[in-house]
């Protein structure tokens, strides 16, 4: 699932001056200037945010959609990094139980391979809870930003049905009220939905793999019928 792509300063240059947005349609700045490698690799763009500041984005978090440049927000972007780190470190360990249940290489080989496998593991979950706080703390910031909505829709509301807001002024802040809800509403959504993924990867990623192989000589192994003692045949004839 990995939403990482290289772009290159051919394919953004003429975006420079144009708006950039997140993947929930919010507008985040103007693109200001692009840096990039030797090799034409977008290494990172600054934005002017709000006419108040300059902010420096990661080329690896861009993406070109629909004719504009998408920021992929932080949280998301280093979940789906570890969620497919842990994919593959799990396919790996299982991959290395079956060729060693298959007792074909010797344990000075397949033990340091699962040393290293496993300690790759345990610093993917140290990685991984990192990851589960940012993404918490992005639920948190968004249900903050969820009440201040509700209440500014109540005092426009107020103000509107009391006589105080006209028609036009309401119309329009209400449109833009209604935006930023859905706009929050669908990260959120989406920040949980990371969560749930996150979990079930760890699931399997940091389960002991109860699965035993069997041996190749017990596998081929011909199993024995008991035999039993069996007495003599006696036919006595009666004469």
């Amino acid at each position: 699932m990995s939403i990482v792509a290289i772009l290159k300063i051919d394919e953004v240059s003429r975006y420079t001056g144009d708006e950039i947005h997140d993947e929930y349609g919010r507008v985040l700045g103007t693109i200001i200037s692009i840096q990039s490698s030797v090799d034409g690799r977008v290494e990172s763009l600054t934005i002017k945010v709000a006419d108040r500041y300059l902010e420096t984005i990661e080329g690896e978090r861009l993406k070109i959609q629909e004719g504009k440049i998408i920021v992929i927000p932080n949280w998301k972007f280093e979940a789906s990094r570890i969620i497919e780190n842990l994919d593959r470190a799990y396919k790996r360990r299982k991959a290395l139980d079956t060729v060693n249940g298959q007792n074909e290489l010797p344990s000075s080989v397949v033990e340091p391979m699962k040393r290293r496998l496993e300690e790759d593991i345990k610093a993917l979950r140290i990685k991984a809870d990192e990851v589960k706080k940012v993404i918490n703390g992005r639920v948190g910031e968004i249900e903050d930003e969820e009440l201040k909505v509700a209440k500014a829709i109540a005092s426009i509301e107020i103000s509107y049905f009391s006589g105080e807001v006209g028609e036009k002024g309401y119309t329009q802040s209400m449109n833009h009220l209604r935006k930023l809800k859905e706009s929050i509403s669908e990260e959120k959504r989406n920040a949980k939905e990371y969560l749930e993924k996150l979990d079930k990867t760890m699931q399997l990623a940091f389960s002991e793999n109860k699965e035993v192989a069997k041996p190749k000589e017990e596998e081929n192994k011909i199993p024995q019928i008991p035999q039993t003692n069996q007495g003599s045949l006696v036919v006595k004839i009666q004469g």
